[in-house]
């Protein structure tokens, strides 16, 4: 059977090991999920495996010579080129023997020699001509590109390139592919039809590593999980079977660690009272058997991050009022009828890259002005903003320079004391920020927003906020980090209006959905599932589930069949009995 074997003894980047004992087989047909701590070189495997790097200690073994795509950072050669041409280099074979069509048609003319030029048109119809401009446009429908194929590349933007990138290496259907993040910076639509592509449409397998819990259950089969000193745990189940099995291992590898502890320490103690005196044979022999003791590693500390929200201990009952509204920079981009957010809102906003979302924040944020009508916040209004660009970071200055800018002079100690919660050591407070990672930034600012440094309306002094205002949160976050600030932010009392494509950290946290449909702000009561549901059954998107006091709404038996709405009546029961 083709497999890769995957043996890698160690790999040193400036003299410290970054990976080391990594011994994994993948076998034709699966479907993996990689799972690993951001601060673990999961992208540097990733490139070892591709190729990309060879100074490593170690081998891969590619058994059966099948062919590797590999999705990573996004560069193009030629930046002149239209996106339609870009995805046509992906059909390498097609595009050779169109090159040789071309050439033997103009030796034909000259010469009347017509031999090659049929064979290369036979050749032609064989490997699938007729069917890979069809191709090209089906997976840039499917991936939201398709009005982008005549533009050039050097006009399109980050995440624009991000699927160009992943339409590519999928219309190029290597035997193996490896795909680093693939979810980052794309929508929700477009994941929910890569999920699709991959389950139903997708012939050969993969290795992929992502931090979106839900894509890898729907895509995986089974987990790689790299653990402390890059140990290996393979579970043959999806992603949220392996978390349930980790924590049970865990379990158990800490109550072993621990009775080994207290007998090693018993061990020592009758070692000690009889290594002088008549018992001293005993004594040496109990401290050999010690010796050869197979000491258990003690279960891996998480570097554990805890997110801190201060909160003030007032919020207007209405502390965003929209009416009638036209959104945009000179022309109107999209109109809104009628939002408004109560203090204890948590709403999350989904709508596709590209819809002018940057637009939307700075005319809640005061930035911009709406072109009719008007956008109100509350004069009582504190709000801290987190931008998933990190711009508000100075990238040629330390972490403590960054803290000392932003109005908080603090000590270095205390500025250590600060980022500790969230994952930093002292000696990294004198790290320029443009070395960190998008991981670290992330860390960085929200151990700035936990401060209020960034809060809006300054000019009423308060220390705590009554309104978060979050752009993609979880990018760049590990699981692990997700899920603390998923808690913290659960337990922010008051209101959050927040944009992710993370459907798991959604479906947690939203109670209303907001979504731009033709050119207009909608409004979905319930979370990104409720959302889906209703869209899946051509539901009012502004029908509640839910009546005033937070009950099911009894409105959905005149909507639905009684045993649908049933149902969901029991559905949310649970999810209530959880919370």
């Amino acid at each position: 059977m083709n497999h890769l074997n995957i043996n890698i003894n160690s790999f040193e980047r400036d003299w410290e090991i970054i990976l080391w004992n990594v011994n994994i087989i993948i076998n034709q047909n699966d479907r993996m999920a990689l799972i690993w701590r951001n601060w673990i070189g999961k992208s540097t495997l990733m490139k070892i495996i591709s190729g990309q790097i060879e100074e490593y200690d170690g081998n891969i073994d590619n058994v059966g010579w099948m062919t590797l795509g590999y999705l990573e950072q996004i560069h193009f050669i030629d930046e002149n080129k239209s996106i339609r041409d870009e995805l046509r280099d992906a059909f390498s074979e097609i595009r050779k023997v169109e090159k040789t069509i071309e050439l033997e048609e103009k030796k034909m003319s000259e010469t009347g020699d017509y031999i090659l030029y049929t064979e290369a048109i036979e050749r032609y119809k064989l490997i699938g001509w007729y069917t890979y401009e069809n191709e090209i446009e089906r997976v840039a429908r499917g991936i939201w590109i398709f009005q982008l194929l005549e533009k050039k590349l050097s006009g399109i933007s980050g995440w624009e390139r991000t699927k160009i990138a992943l339409a590519k290496i999928l219309l190029s259907k290597p035997e193996f592919l490896l795909l680093d993040e693939p979810t980052n910076f794309i929508d929700l639509g477009s994941v929910e039809w890569l999920e699709n592509y991959l389950e139903h449409t997708w012939k050969g397998w993969y290795l992929i590593v992502s931090h979106d819990r839900e894509f890898l259950d729907r895509t995986c089969t089974a987990t790689i999980e790299v653990l402390w000193k890059n140990w290996i745990k393979i579970y043959h189940w999806d992603y949220t079977y392996s978390v349930d099995e980790r924590e049970k291992l865990n379990s158990i590898q800490e109550k072993k660690f621990e009775e080994q502890q207290v007998l090693i320490e018993s061990e020592k103690t009758l070692i000690n009272r009889f290594r002088a005196g008549s018992r001293a044979g005993f004594a040496k022999s109990r401290e050999r058997a010690l010796d050869k003791m197979e000491i258990l590693d003690k279960v891996e500390t998480k570097i554990e991050v805890n997110f801190i929200f201060s909160y003030d201990k007032y919020s207007p009952e209405t502390i965003l009022k929209i009416e009638d509204a036209f959104i945009g920079r000179k022309e109107p981009l999209f109109y809104i009828r009628s939002v408004h957010i109560s203090k204890w809102e948590k709403i999350g906003i989904v709508w596709e890259n590209g819809v002018w979302k940057s637009t939307f924040i700075k005319t809640i944020l005061g930035q911009m002005k709406a072109l009719e009508w008007y956008v109100h916040i509350h004069e009582n209004a504190r709000v801290l903003y987190f931008s998933q660009l990190h711009e508000t970071l100075i990238l040629d200055k330390s972490i403590y320079d960054n803290f000392v800018t932003h109005g908080l002079p603090y000590s270095r100690e205390r500025i250590w004391s600060i980022i500790s919660t969230y994952g930093f050591a002292f000696h990294d407070t004198s790290k320029k920020v443009h070395n960190l990672s998008g991981w670290e930034r992330s860390r960085l600012l929200f151990a700035l927003l936990s401060q209020n440094s960034f809060a809006w309306k300054q000019d009423v002094y308060s220390e705590n906020s009554n309104l978060l205002i979050l752009d993609e949160p979880t990018n760049h976050l590990d699981t692990d980090t997700r899920e603390s600030l998923e808690k913290a932010l659960r337990e922010y009392p008051w209101a959050i209006l927040f944009i992710s494509h993370d459907r798991y950290f959604v479906n947690k946290l939203a109670q209303k959905i907001w979504i731009i449909e033709d050119g207009e702000l909608m409004i979905s009561y319930g979370n990104y599932e409720d959302y889906r549901y209703k869209r899946e059954r051509w539901i009012d998107l502004d029908m509640s589930l839910f009546n005033l006091d937070g009950e099911l709404d009894l409105v959905l038996e005149e909507k639905l069949w009684i045993v649908e709405a049933r149902r969901i009546k029991e559905k949310f029961a649970r999810r209530r009995k959880k919370k």
